[in-house]
């Protein structure tokens, strides 16, 4: 009964002292940024300078406001970047590799898929131009 309580009570304490996820913000423009980040009822104003990031606590999501007036909603865990004014996301913990196509030279072709160039005519050739038709037998 003991190891039971031990147990109960470590599990406890990892869950109670589980990192709070933090959102990166970088700022690749050449001018610092004022943004504020407001989580869990309470505001921020952090000032991200050029070439540099911050972290704002974010683990329940949060709201970013840029000086411009344009707002974003994102998530903790969340990595994105400040370019020409415009927040875009770099990483996200919600993506999934498995959504991203595979458009490298090493791709496989999907299933039905036709190689470039093909196109829904099957009497044209890979070069786009129509394949040679048999002739016709000339009048006499």
């Amino acid at each position: 009964m003991r190891f039971v309580s031990t147990a109960a009570l470590g599990a406890l304490v990892l869950l109670c002292t589980a990192p709070a996820q933090a959102l990166t913000i970088s700022n690749i423009d050449p001018d610092p940024h004022t943004i504020t980040v407001t989580a869990a009822g309470s505001s921020q104003e952090l000032k991200v300078e050029p070439q540099k990031e911050v972290e704002a606590p974010c683990s329940e999501g949060c709201k970013v406001k840029l000086e411009n007036g344009e707002e974003y909603e994102l998530e903790g865990g969340d990595a994105v970047s400040i370019e020409d004014g415009v927040i875009f996301i770099d990483h996200s913990p919600d993506s999934d590799a498995e959504d991203v196509p595979d458009v490298g030279p090493d791709a496989a072709p999907e299933e039905g898929a036709r190689a470039p160039g093909d196109n829904a005519n099957p009497d044209t050739a890979a070069s786009g131009t129509p394949a040679p038709q048999a002739s016709a037998p000339p009048p006499q």
